[in-house]
């Protein structure tokens, strides 16, 4: 069943899917100094590896193309592979005195007149005495993931039981569930395999059109690597790669979410009418906020990559109209959709707009004061199932549904956050006054730089039920208005050794716990490379 599932993946990917997993797949096969020759991760661009080849170290240079290989694709590749030849200045790293051996890396086969052609073209440089030439194709590339035991060959049995899910049987907690085991005492090499695990696992979530899944996975792989490797200086070479990878990864099923929205969903009802689920007005406000974090999250993490790109300002154009045309983006389902808000509203302020998130936080706060209002039952919590976030939201008209009436707010206390952070003083006096008006408690979650900032259940983790923010604007120090925003850890291991981006990621992941700290320090960052 294995094979199978790798064999389903290989098929499917599309042109840039394998740049991530292959990083971790050439270093599991004791491949060392692997570096993209154009500094990219864009799949048809070449890597460099060093790696043993008949007792010798060997300078690799791979060349890699989705799909099958004609005679003509092949003739175009040709051309590529004799420019990796030639050009030994392709990267500082490239060791010109080593023997050469280049790798033609496909995810189907050689077709047609191409297999002869690719020997022939060997055999030619054979006798040239230069550097020696072999293929990975579709096969290769199943048996090295498949049956290799230092990639996925044994593993478990809830890894194939979510490879053979569907429905609402594939969804974020049984995800989130699995990307604990990730989570090992020490970092060693072989936890690489994880990388590989979290590809295979994206290729399923987008297969059965589950993009938002494809891109949590990818930050579950981050938290769990940062989680195992917790408090290391300096961050083991392989961890590294595992953390390149899974931003990589992200970035690449989001980019993928990106192109299927842009342009679309922005008139009234839209989603509505394209939603497969059979309660699309259940479904809808979860759609909305899955759309506004994860794009979020992108356009934050393109800004970090590249303070030239322009997407992120796209994204922000797209999500202000978006909000404007989805009432759903201001009808939070529940307080598990609160780090939405947070995602969207840093990349909206980030990129100046601060009127938008004024004008998204305000409505956010009118919605989540009327669901504690008299004879509401509340929000559910962060960690309720979509049957207990389904009755909470539809609420008290129906009689059959029992609840438990809730004054906890999650989302509140992260409403209030925002407006420190971002000093929105009108807007968090209009808040803290709507929340006061009806009785709603403000719990927050603060973690200490240990275990606890990754997982539920472990470490050690300090619940305020009812955090006393100031009654009206009175920040310390320019924006703190509450003694979270004060004490406790100032910067986290996670941020110390990548970036503030990383920090959000894990509470994309957790869901329940925010280090808004953290936040002011992304925002701060972003809004000098929008200043002009």
């Amino acid at each position: 069943m294995l094979t199978d599932a790798i064999a389903s993946y290989v098929n499917t990917l599309d042109e840039r899917e394998f740049d991530a997993p292959f990083l971790a797949l050439l270093r599991l096969q004791g491949f060392t100094d692997i570096h993209f020759l154009h500094g990219s991760f864009e799949f048809g661009k070449d890597f460099l590896a060093k790696g043993i080849d008949e007792g010798k170290q060997t300078q690799f240079l791979f060349q890699s193309k989705a799909g099958d290989i004609d005679l003509s694709t092949w003739s175009k590749l040709r051309g590529q592979i004799d420019m990796l030849r030639t050009d030994s200045l392709a990267h500082p790293n490239f060791d010109k005195n080593l023997p050469r051996k280049a790798i033609l890396v496909v995810t189907g086969r050689l077709v047609g007149g191409a297999p002869l052609a690719a020997q022939q073209y060997g055999e030619h440089l054979k006798a040239l005495n230069e550097l020696q030439f072999s293929t990975w194709d579709r096969d290769s590339l199943i048996d090295m993931l498949a049956r290799d035991p230092v990639c996925l060959s044994g593993s478990s049995l809830e890894l194939l039981q979510i490879l053979g899910s569907q429905h609402d049987q594939l969804n974020f907690a049984v995800l989130e569930k699995y990307s604990r085991s990730w989570i090992r005492t020490s970092w060693i090499t072989p936890n690489l395999r994880d990388s590989l695990e979290a590809a295979v696992i994206a290729g399923h979530c987008r297969r059965s059109n589950r993009l938002d899944l494809a891109c949590y996975i990818a930050l579950m792989l981050m938290r769990s690597t940062l989680a195992t490797i917790h408090s290391q200086r300096p961050v083991p070479e392989t961890a590294e790669v595992a953390i390149a990878t899974s931003k990589v990864q992200f970035r690449h099923y989001a980019r993928e979410l990106w192109d299927e929205c842009e342009g679309k969903f922005l008139e009234p009802d839209e989603i509505l009418r394209v939603d497969g689920s059979p309660f699309p007005f259940v479904s809808y406000p979860v759609r909305c906020m899955r759309i506004l974090e994860l794009l979020g999250m992108l356009g934050l993490l393109e800004q970090e990559i590249d303070q030239n790109n322009q997407v992120p300002r796209k994204i922000a154009e797209y999500m202000e109209r978006f909000i404007e045309a989805n009432v759903g983006t201001t009808h939070l389902p529940s307080d598990r959709w609160a780090v939405s808000i947070v995602a969207a509203s840093l990349l909206l302020a980030a990129c100046g707009k601060i009127a938008v998130v004024q004008s998204f936080l305000t409505a956010n706060t009118k919605w989540i004061a009327d669901c504690y209002d008299e004879g509401s039952f509340g929000l559910a919590h962060t960690h309720a199932t979509p049957a207990e976030e389904t009755a909470y939201f539809l609420g008290s008209p129906f009689d059959y549904i029992e609840l438990r009436e809730r004054k906890e707010s999650f989302a509140a206390s992260t409403i209030l956050d925002l407006t420190s952070v971002l000093e929105l003083k009108d807007l968090y006096d209009t808040a803290r006054n709507e929340f006061l008006a009806v009785d709603i408690v403000l719990p927050v979650i603060e973690t200490d730089d240990d275990q606890s900032q990754y997982c539920l259940h472990t470490g050690s983790h300090r619940f305020e039920p009812n955090m006393p923010y100031e009654e009206y604007w009175k920040p310390v120090m320019g924006w703190k208005n509450a003694p979270h925003h004060g004490r406790g850890v100032d910067i986290y291991y996670t941020e110390v050794v990548g970036t503030s981006w990383d920090q959000l990621a894990i509470s994309c992941v957790l869901r329940d716990r925010f280090f808004v700290k953290s936040w002011r320090r992304l925002l701060a960052d972003r809004l000098r490379l929008f200043d002009h």
